[in-house]
């Protein structure tokens, strides 16, 4: 392939874009329009044309997406692409850390992941106590809310009052936690998943000579996903703005990450904050059929947001969308296993054409239940991250501790792993250990404590000489504790152990141990996404905050029911109901050929409200659809059930009952 090749391959919406000469562009790309293809083209037109490719730096959300751009880039244009960079924000600007680190203040620090978070807000917030259990927030939750006060820049109690409202009268006692959660971290030089931007962002609004620096070694910035960036991401790139080049893809209509702190108006008000910025729409879609586009554009068409785009089908017309009716969950979840199993039987179908998408993982226990029970097979994809899992947690905190003896963090989840050994004991000994100058002094300490068994402390002397190879250094580490994990995860050990040579196939790719840790640490890589790289021949059951970037020949999107779009917590909130709005819009468009929707209850209506801005908020964004749109099959009970729950229905409701006020 060459660049003339790749550029012949654009459409006239994605060769204008790729190939403008404007300072500044948006490109508005719709679900399936060939978003990734036009970056690729993109960053080559901009090779081609002389600039540097280790001057453009490419930021993604994934490593995934990053590697493959870079990939394509390089296919195009071969050795002219050496040098061109694409990654997260995070490893990004990991990057600038590592490389110029007295320009941020930083000499020497290591980074910590959620799970030490939630450790350091565990000590510092005190457990409960039973005879008098505390009002304050659960670590998780203050983590969540430290999080989102950090990449929305708000105060605390302003993203209180939006995540947490409950817990506002306590605000100054979780101002106290956080404080002194902020002193730990920087009397230990740890840096959190949010401190590698914020240290950033806030080095280069203060430093003009940092802001040079950056736009001499990056002149253009290729931005994905802009719809899924925070304030914080958006204080990374708004110094630059005047230096650099900014082109930045996204689609307004799939920003569905407002509870993790996305920030919608990024998008939605780009040319605001970017004066003369131009604006590019790509609405040609190589996905779908026209009739599941109709249904998707009249979903959008409801809002009163303007998207301003409608999603032509290159493919032309198709099958229109099917909605389901059923009784309830079981019927439901139930007939889509069989659906699925009779189109693999009865046409031939592959398993793998068809994909099942759902609210989250608790929403999918009735299909992956109603799957075994007809023998049909899948593999469900959720939020969980294998390097999040928590048996791998505990071999990672092994191997940190022999990449950073210092690292009482993880010597406080290794020591807890034990038979025996509580927070305080591991507390007092993880203090101890620290003050030791050599590994050799360590196991001699660990020797005395007596809790870990002799063939452990031997196995973590030789990871201590082998920490160079990695891959050898995790089967070493996998060893040294898997008896004891077998015993603490005894339920459901096998499936667990199974992650392991995951872990170390991840390993093999690196010459540092730290480098290994960090970077995983960094950007988790899912379990779906080493998974996915095998073509095994199963029905994909997935979340719809993970489906972005996939499709499927056949797609289900289960108990689309009212109370569920929009979900009953974004209730009297404008914002919310629009962002599950978008969520649903995301299940629509992952369909090629054939989409169906399924729900629950016959005869649940709901009606819709206005906010005080006079602003309709909608109670069940399929309240007005028609079968022009979609058609639609009700699946009934069998008769007697019918007349059985009939009878039950028309009992008069007896509220006589309660407790006893006196």
């Amino acid at each position: 392939m060459s660049l003339a090749s790749l550029i012949d391959e654009l459409n006239p919406q994605q060769k204008q874009a790729a190939t403008t000469a404007h300072q500044h562009s948006l490109v508005l790309a719709g679900a399936g329009c060939g978003k990734t293809k036009t970056i690729v083209a993109r960053a080559a037109y901009l090779i081609d044309q002389g600039i540097p490719a280790n001057q453009i730096q490419i930021l993604t959300f994934t490593r995934r997406a990053a590697s493959e751009i870079v990939a394509r880039v390089e296919l195009a244009l071969g050795e002219q692409a050496k040098g061109l960079r694409a990654s997260t924000f995070h490893t990004f600007c990991m990057y600038l850390l590592r490389r110029i680190p007295k320009a941020f203040g930083l000499e020497q620090f290591s980074i910590i992941d959620r799970d030490d978070q939630l450790m350091m807000f565990r000590l510092i917030r005190g457990k409960d106590d039973k005879k008098n259990p505390s009002q304050l927030p659960k670590p998780q939750e203050l983590c969540d809310l430290y999080s989102f006060a950090r990449n929305t820049r708000q105060k605390l109690s302003v993203a209180l009052e939006k995540q947490q409202p409950e817990y506002l009268a306590l605000k100054d006692q979780i101002a106290e936690i956080m404080q002194e959660y902020e002193s730990r971290k920087r009397a230990r030089g740890f840096l959190d998943y949010d401190d590698i931007l914020a240290v950033v962002a806030s080095a280069l609004a203060q430093s003009e000579g940092l802001v040079d620096y950056v736009a001499s070694i990056c002149q253009h910035l290729l931005v994905d996903e802009m719809q899924d960036t925070n304030p914080l991401q958006w204080a990374l790139l708004e110094p630059l703005k005047d230096l650099v080049s900014l082109f930045c893809v996204g689609d307004d209509a799939q920003s569905i990450y407002g509870f993790r702190g996305a920030d919608f108006e990024n998008i939605h008000h780009f040319t605001e904050r970017v004066p003369n910025a131009q604006i590019f729409k790509l609405e040609q879609n190589y996905r779908s059929t026209q009739e599941i586009l109709d249904l998707s554009n009249w979903l959008l068409d409801q809002s009163e947001i303007r998207y301003n785009k409608r999603l032509q089908a290159h493919r032309g017309d198709g099958i229109k969308p099917k909605m389901h009716i059923f009784p309830n969950e079981f019927d439901e979840a139930k007939w889509i296993a069989i659906d699925i199993k009779e189109r693999h039987f009865l046409q031939g179908a592959p398993w793998s054409d068809h994909m099942v998408l759902v609210r989250s993982s608790f929403a999918a226990r009735h299909i992956e239940a109603a799957c075994i029970a007809a023998s049909v097979p899948y593999r469900f994809i959720g939020g969980m991250k294998l390097l999040e899992t928590a048996h791998v947690k505990d071999l990672l905190s092994l191997l940190r501790v022999i990449a950073n003896p210092l690292d009482d963090i993880a010597w406080m989840h290794f020591l807890t792993l034990w038979n025996g050994v509580g927070d305080v004991g591991a507390s007092k000994l993880a203090q101890q250990l620290l003050l030791e100058p050599t590994m050799d002094k360590v196991i001699e300490k660990l020797e005395k404590f007596g809790r870990l068994p002799e063939k452990t402390l031997l196995i973590m002397k030789q990871m201590d000489v082998l920490r160079h190879e990695v891959a050898a250094c995790v089967g070493l580490g996998i060893e040294a504790i898997q008896e004891q994990l077998a015993d603490n995860y005894k339920k459901d050990w096998n499936r667990r152990q199974g992650d392991f040579q995951l872990v170390q196939q991840l390993a093999g790719k690196h010459a540092q141990l730290s480098e290994f840790l960090e970077e995983y640490v960094l950007d988790p890589v899912s379990i779906s996404e080493i998974e996915r790289q095998s073509d095994t021949d199963v029905v994909t059951l997935i979340t719809i905050h993970s489906a972005k970037g996939t499709e499927q020949k056949v797609c289900y999107v289960a108990n689309v029911t009212a109370g569920q779009y929009p979900h009953a917590r974004a209730q009297g909130s404008f914002d919310d109901i629009e962002e599950e709005r978008r969520v649903l819009y995301v299940a629509l468009t992952r369909a090629q050929n054939e989409l169906i929707l399924t729900k629950q209850n016959f005869n649940l209506w709901a009606r819709d409200t206005v906010d005080e801005q006079g602003r309709k908020l909608d109670s069940y964004f399929l309240n007005d659809l028609t079968r022009q749109l979609c058609t639609m099959e009700t699946h009934h009970r069998t008769r007697q059930q019918t007349v059985k729950s009939a009878l039950v229905e028309r009992q008069a409701i007896n509220l006589d009952f309660g407790i006893d006020l006196d």
